[in-house]
């Protein structure tokens, strides 16, 4: 069985880069959360303040303030001993981030779809073709990155910024389940592929109740997999 982290050093943080705009302690807070979702920093993996500011370059303080923060999101696990490790993924807790983002979306969709302007649909076919460039070069990370894109989309074309911040601040656990499900058949992430093709055609037809329905069994079928890959990631699923 692979190991999904084995392609990344988990400490290799060469694509850190400070940049003014932000404080330190996001920065790095942002580039730890993106590497744990993504399975480059697996459930389990344990790390301390001071290996952490070597590998970014940084000093101890924003680390620390980083690691809370992550904490506090029930991200990683703080130890008496100043250790910290990654939490393992809850599926109780991906039950309810999914609950959230089904609720959110379903409401998203139907207000997309009743005031559908065409330059967006040029903007759901550009993600689709990047998904598949993505599945050819087996980049699991980007390959995730556009399907979020693509669902983004509905979001920002009908004005529900505060709506996606509140579900990607809260979606943690069903991403990292996403991920591995990506990670462990190929055919679902073709499958994957072909439901966001299908949800295009409905949403030109301006087809709701059939691009609904099948929102719905995109979002779940997560849920479908989970015997699976509790068996092939017993050490990450809890």
């Amino acid at each position: 069985m692979e190991n999904v982290s084995e392609r990344f050093d988990p400490l290799q943080m060469s694509d850190f880069h400070l940049k003014d705009s932000q404080t330190v302690t996001s920065q790095i807070y942002q580039t730890l959360r993106k590497r744990i979702i993504n399975m480059q920093m697996p459930p389990g993996m344990t790390m301390s303040e001071q290996q952490t500011a070597n590998a970014l370059g940084v000093s101890r303080t924003p680390v620390r303030e980083a690691f809370i923060r992550l904490s506090r999101e029930k991200m990683v696990i703080i130890t008496p001993q100043r250790r910290t490790a990654v939490a393992k993924i809850s599926t109780e807790r991906a039950k309810q981030e999914h609950f959230l983002r089904e609720s959110l979306e379903q409401a998203v969709l139907e207000q997309f779809v009743l005031n559908l302007k065409p330059e967006y649909l040029m903007e759901l076919t550009q993600m689709i073709q990047l998904q598949k460039q993505a599945l050819e070069d087996r980049d699991f990370a980007a390959f995730l990155e556009y399907d979020d894109d693509f669902h983004k989309i509905f979001y920002m074309a009908t004005d529900k910024h505060l709506c996606y911040q509140l579900l990607r601040r809260n979606s943690f656990d069903y991403q990292r389940l996403r991920y591995l499900s990506s990670c462990s058949e190929e055919g679902i992430q073709q499958l994957n592929v072909n439901q966001h093709e299908l949800m295009l055609k409905l949403i030109t037809e301006r087809n709701l109740q059939d691009v609904q329905a099948l929102l719905r069994r995109h979002v779940r079928r997560i849920f479908d997999e989970i015997v699976l890959m509790k068996e092939k990631y017993p050490q990450y699923i809890l």
